[in-house]
């Protein structure tokens, strides 16, 4: 039996599992998610098999990383240039709303632009990519520390001029933006 059909009849285990978690209606994508990451071991099946059974643990670990990761982009704009994609679904979209937070996202780059180009760079990288300040910090060589203090302080930053604009934004008073 392939190891995915084996993986799969444990569906609506793991679907528990990432509900569990936190990931709401998005547990079943999370769940295909896993399949998809995991078949990259059916060449070593001992990661994910224990006494001819799915090693619930590793299972486990996978789910909550995924979910984790999940929760910390949900509310990720990813900034493609002049388009924002963003993640609300269509039968509660609202215009204004929407055309407010475009807004907003403008304003948040436009601030940054201001700033020092190391913290831009910093900032851009950091919320545009897939990395973490780990990975930032291994690629690039900056320290953890720096790297922290520098998306902490950009932050403080952004959040205190916008400050105003966000609560319009929360209060559904986008026009005033």
């Amino acid at each position: 039996m392939n190891l995915l059909h084996l993986l799969a009849e444990y569906h609506k285990e793991w679907l528990k599992m990432a509900h569990k978690f936190g990931a709401g209606d998005y547990a079943e994508d999370i769940v295909q998610e896993m399949y998809i990451r995991l078949n990259k071991y059916i060449d070593k099946p001992e990661r994910i098999m224990y006494k001819n059974q799915p090693n619930k643990l590793f299972i486990w670990v996978t789910l909550r990383n995924m979910v984790r990761t999940f929760q910390n982009k949900k509310d990720l704009m990813l900034y493609t240039g002049d388009m924002v994609e963003y993640d609300i679904a269509e039968e509660e979209y609202d215009l204004i709303q929407a055309q407010g937070f475009e807004k907003i996202i403008d304003k948040v780059w436009d601030i940054m632009k201001d700033q020092h180009w190391y913290d831009y760079k910093m900032f851009e990288i950091y919320h545009t990519t897939n990395m973490s300040m780990r990975d930032i910090e291994k690629e690039t060589g900056i320290s953890l520390f720096s790297i922290f203090d520098t998306l902490r302080k950009s932050k403080e930053y952004v959040h205190e001029k916008i400050k105003e604009d966000y609560e319009d934004y929360q209060n559904n008073e986008s026009e005033r933006i």
